[in-house]
């Protein structure tokens, strides 16, 4: 099982801010993955740089933009299953997101390789 980590935050980074906030080797990287309303781990920090993971990759960013979030009770690659179904599918934590306006996270899940259509709320998911 992955190990846990001790601060989720947010950072709302868009290509109008400037890249002066990324670090050179993870710029393109992280433009592509449009981290606006995702949710990262705070993994470390490094002469000034935080060490943020998103799923399988880390990223060197600047502080300025990160805003830390209520601990969750799952992570990039933990095993869950339905909460309401005894025998449900197993599936691995791909994606997290942050909705704003429920203050909450919605995870992206996969079996396999393939996603799983939709997202799922805290409460409809289980540890596997």
């Amino acid at each position: 099982m992955p190990k846990k980590s001790l601060e989720f935050g947010l950072y709302p980074w868009f290509p109008g801010y400037g890249y002066a906030t990324i670090h050179p080797a993870n710029r393109r990287e992280f433009e592509w993955l449009e981290p606006h309303n995702k949710v990262f781990e705070k993994i470390g920090e490094i002469n000034g740089w935080l060490q943020l993971r998103y799923a399988d990759e880390e990223f060197k960013v600047r502080p300025d933009l990160f805003s830390p979030v209520k601990a969750l009770p799952f992570t990039f690659g933990e095993w869950v299953k339905p909460a309401h179904q005894a025998a449900g599918p197993v599936a691995e934590i791909m994606d997290i997101f942050w909705n704003t306006s429920e203050d909450a996270p919605y995870f992206g899940l996969r079996i396999g390789k393939q996603r799983l259509e939709g997202v799922y709320r805290q409460e409809q998911l289980r540890p596997a």
